[in-house]
């Protein structure tokens, strides 16, 4: 199941119906919507530049039963448990035209007892980075162009950013969370000299490179302040 506004990054390649059309078909998989957008990825591809942008939604389904796929899942729009179904997705972005190019569906096929309040949940075998991870390999097997790979702070996982950088050679652009802890320089990092995001004096749009715990190569961190619909100001950190 694709979300309408994951389906709205079409607009101008592929119509609406044509797509909802092909979504009804029966046995659609990652594998299906690949070969039904490959056309205009390659229409519309370039040698440099490209952007593999990489997200986590959860469709509600509060009135459906429970299910492997149809179940609790934490909603980071919302700060809370919520029923329904998990989706992560890829997009890849070529200028100001953006193709939706992979899916996978989180499964959760493992049910256990939780010993703090002893009522049944639900985990998946395989972990939202293993799933990441996953959705970027098949970008590569299928010889998508692309320099950046972009998400938000949940996948900021040291094995995401070693797999992206180190296996791949790509670049990437994530979110952190401000308690994450970075050196400031070479020599700190060497004398275990970390300290948190949040405790670094940065302004609006200021960058500096840092080495976070656990990462052997240098990035770059960006602190941006945004300004929320009742007036607040927020942080958002950036490497």
């Amino acid at each position: 199941m694709l979300s309408t506004p994951w389906l709205a990054a079409l607009e101008g390649s592929i119509s609406h119906d044509k797509v909802t059309r092909f979504l009804n078909k029966n046995h659609f998989g990652s594998k299906e919507l690949w070969s039904y957008v490959k056309k205009h990825v390659r229409q519309y591809e370039e040698e440099v530049g490209g952007v593999l942008s990489l997200d986590d939604t959860v469709e509600e389904k509060p009135y459906t039963d429970e299910n492997d796929v149809v179940c609790w899942h934490y909603s980071h729009s919302k700060s809370a448990h919520v029923k329904g179904i998990n989706i992560l997705t890829s997009m890849v972005t070529y200028k100001k035209t953006s193709v939706p190019i992979g899916y996978e569906t989180v499964l959760k096929d493992i049910k256990f007892t939780d010993l703090k309040d002893r009522k049944e949940k639900r985990k998946s075998n395989i972990s939202k980075n293993e799933y990441f991870r996953n959705l970027i390999n098949r970008a590569i097997n299928n010889q998508v162009k692309f320099d950046y790979a972009v998400a938000d702070n949940w996948f900021s996982s040291k094995e995401n950013m070693n797999y992206i950088h180190a296996k791949l050679n790509k670049l990437f652009i994530l979110g952190i969370k401000s308690n994450r802890i970075v050196a400031c320089s070479l020599d700190d990092k060497i004398n275990r000299n970390y300290q948190p995001v949040k405790s670094l004096d940065l302004k609006d749009g200021e960058a500096i490179d840092v080495y976070l715990q656990g990462i052997n190569f240098p990035v770059r961190l960006m602190k941006k302040i945004f300004t929320n619909e009742d007036g607040s100001t927020g942080h958002l950190y950036l490497i």
